[in-house]
């Protein structure tokens, strides 16, 4: 016959133990998670950073080079080991265009990353091969997929191959690794590869002209024609697959290898902390977007810049600290900026560079060949703002966007700049 009494003792004696154990187990597994670095740049995003380079081998195959950056990655410990693993499923689709049903090749495979319980910030570069013919044009869509995280990233690519002098017959490579930039310090050397046996000359231009920021978008007033004129043009002569540049104090090269058509690699002189902001010179420039023209001109000629561009913050935001915090918001957008809308300019200065600093991510991106429509609230909600880019053919980038003028968006462009100016952080999604 069952002792009930001491079931019941017996049964307080376990429960304490087993929540003790439960608890233990919960410390323990919570142990062998790594969380992923802070963005210390720009809070306003988690984002994976994916870059790609497609380099055209002959033609009938393509090489992507893949580059992630595991900032933002989760490293997680499988078992009692003392290593930290991140892992990442990696999966590609060549289509004809973007969304297209059609595809023309695809494939997967995994990147593993080990780490210690300290994640050393580096690049994880992989890469995959694509049939790929010519005479023809295609979109690479990427994904990647964060297996710790549970979230997937995607990066799409436009691959071009109707001719053989397009940048992606060249490969740059930077300290004998490929180059995932196209931007450099002045006086660096860059050593530039291609497979065209039919490349036995090119024609380098210089270009050194300066680009204002962007108009706002509600603005009238007709945009600077970009016209194809080199400051000055040397050629280089070729006898192997290979030809070392370096680079001038400023502006940028555009290489042709065919002097009937303007395709061609382009490569920048930027500063050493591209993308992001690099002396009080420069965030006085980015921050036109806020400042009437007074406050402009007053900081431009500033004896002590530096003071000027503090004192603006300072006195918009009320505290020191309330203006740190800003600055960091703001100026982590013109990084991204930079990262994502550079084109032959910088990326703040461009029409999207220019929303995203002043309204941060849309809440939704619709992208085509022709380009890309930006939807900040709800989609159906007709108080939604609505930024069409139109993307312009252009010899020296293929990320050129155009905003579609108009004067709707002069009140939600000053509330916004407004809400900057009263202290606080514009976020039109509410993210």
């Amino acid at each position: 016959m069952v002792n009930f009494g001491r079931v019941k003792k017996l049964i307080l004696k376990i429960v304490p133990l087993f929540f003790i154990f439960l608890i233990a187990g919960c410390i323990t597994k919570r142990q062998f998670v790594s969380k992923p670095t802070k963005s210390v740049v720009n809070p306003d995003s988690e984002l994976l950073e994916v870059n790609a380079v497609a380099y055209h081998l002959n033609d009938s195959v393509t090489t992507t080079y893949l580059e992630i950056k595991n900032e933002n990655l989760i490293y997680k410990r499988p078992d009692t080991s003392f290593a930290f693993y991140a892992d990442l499923r990696i999966s590609y689709k060549l289509l004809t265009e973007p969304n297209s049903r059609k595809i023309l090749d695809s494939s997967s495979y995994h990147v593993i990353d080990r780490a210690s319980e300290q994640v050393e910030l580096k690049s994880l570069v992989s890469r995959f091969n694509l049939s790929a013919k010519n005479n023809a044009n295609y979109y690479l869509e990427i994904q990647v997929f964060d297996l710790n995280k549970k979230i997937k990233y995607t990066k799409g690519l436009n691959i071009y191959k109707k001719n053989g002098f397009t940048e992606q017959n060249f490969l740059v490579t930077y300290n004998d690794a490929i180059s995932f930039k196209t931007h450099f310090l002045k006086n660096e050397t860059v050593v530039v590869r291609f497979s065209n046996p039919a490349i036995t000359q090119i024609t380098v231009n210089c270009f050194f002209k300066e680009f204002g920021p962007a108009l706002p978008p509600f603005s009238t007033k007709a945009i600077d024609e970009f016209k194809y004129k080199p400051d000055s043009i040397f050629k280089i002569d070729l006898s192997t697959n290979q030809f070392q540049l370096t680079m001038p104090n400023y502006g940028f090269l555009h290489i042709t290898p065919n002097t009937t058509v303007n395709d061609g690699l382009t490569l920048y002189t930027y500063d050493k902390t591209f993308p992001g902001v690099s002396n009080s010179d420069e965030m006085i420039s980015c921050t036109r977007y806020l400042m009437v023209k007074a406050e402009f001109d007053s900081c431009k000629n500033a004896i002590d810049k530096k003071v000027a561009i503090d004192n603006f913050w300072i006195g918009i935001a009320g505290s020191k600290e309330r203006a740190k915090e800003l600055l960091k918001r703001y100026y982590g957008r013109v990084k991204e900026a930079n990262k994502y809308y550079t084109s032959y300019t910088q990326g703040w200065k461009t029409d999207r560079g220019m929303i995203f600093i002043v309204f941060g991510s849309p809440t939704n991106i619709y992208k085509s060949t022709k380009g890309e429509t930006w939807i900040y609230g709800i989609e159906t909600n007709p108080n939604a703002t609505r930024f069409v880019f139109n993307k312009t053919q252009n010899p020296f980038t293929d990320n050129d966007f155009i905003l579609e003028r108009s004067q709707f968006f002069r009140e939600p462009y000053y509330t916004a700049v407004d809400f900057w100016r009263q202290g606080h952080v514009f976020i039109s999604n509410g993210r």
